[in-house]
């Protein structure tokens, strides 16, 4: 914005654009009032360090005694049911059917329970 006008312009434009530069000049002076205000703020108190939780996805826990020597996810029924506490688990197998269809050009998925 420049404040360089012709002559032919009217009062009314040069007070407008002086109130926009005067608005935009508070709203700055604002702004940085408010990051000092918080920076200030937060440097008055202690630094507090605070340690970090040691990493828990691969937890010392022991597996029971009926899942040892299987992979996760490969589960026997016994397994499963010593993990999860529910003595009446059944075990579910499903089978994955794709059906392409070339005049579209896709393909469609399909998961089955797999008789057993």
């Amino acid at each position: 914005m420049t404040f360089i006008h012709d002559h032919g312009e009217q009062h009314a434009h040069r007070m407008r654009d002086l109130a926009i530069a005067g608005v935009a000049a508070l709203a700055v002076f604002g702004g940085i009032a408010s990051i000092a205000h918080t920076v200030q703020t937060a440097s008055a108190g202690a630094a507090v360090t605070e340690m970090a939780a040691p990493k828990t996805d691969r937890g010392a826990s022991a597996l029971p005694m009926e899942c040892e020597g299987q992979t996760w996810g490969h589960w026997s029924a016994t397994c499963a049911a010593a993990l999860s506490g529910n003595k009446g688990m059944r075990q579910v197998q499903f089978t994955t059917v794709e059906t392409r269809q070339p005049a579209a050009n896709t393909s469609v998925l399909e998961r089955v329970p797999s008789s057993s």
